[in-house]
């Protein structure tokens, strides 16, 4: 009988050092990852790699924009936040922004909780 799912990856995946968990700023992909709330699980990439959300540089840090790639060869930058218009870039451009792509995300329902872990 086939795996309906394919291979799960295992916890120990997590353990690897080239793997950041970054804590999310700014609202941009408000509502489906809350600002000082919820956690991206980073992986270091040097350029595009797919659809998905990914972390670039900004003149204030980074933010972190779902990414797909046009057929006109751009990457349109958009955000879960209806409030901003997504944009569209070439790739060489976009290459030289991104710093990661995220492959996991952290929900935090006990902020409270969490937060006490560090007092």
């Amino acid at each position: 009988m086939g795996d309906l799912f394919g291979p799960v990856v295992g916890p120990h995946a997590l353990n690897s050092g080239r793997l950041r968990l970054e804590l999310v700023e700014g609202d941009n992909m408000e509502p489906t990852l809350v600002r000082d709330r919820d956690l991206v699980l980073c992986l270091p990439v040097h350029g595009y790699d797919g659809e998905g959300i990914y972390a670039v540089s900004n003149p204030f840090g980074w933010s972190l924009y779902r990414c797909e790639h046009l057929i006109c060869g751009e990457i349109r930058m958009s955000s879960d936040n209806k409030s901003y218009t997504p944009r569209s870039v070439g790739l060489a451009e976009f290459n030289e922004i991104v710093l990661a792509k995220v492959v996991a995300d952290v929900k935090v329902r006990d902020a409270r909780g969490l937060s006490a872990l560090s007092h």
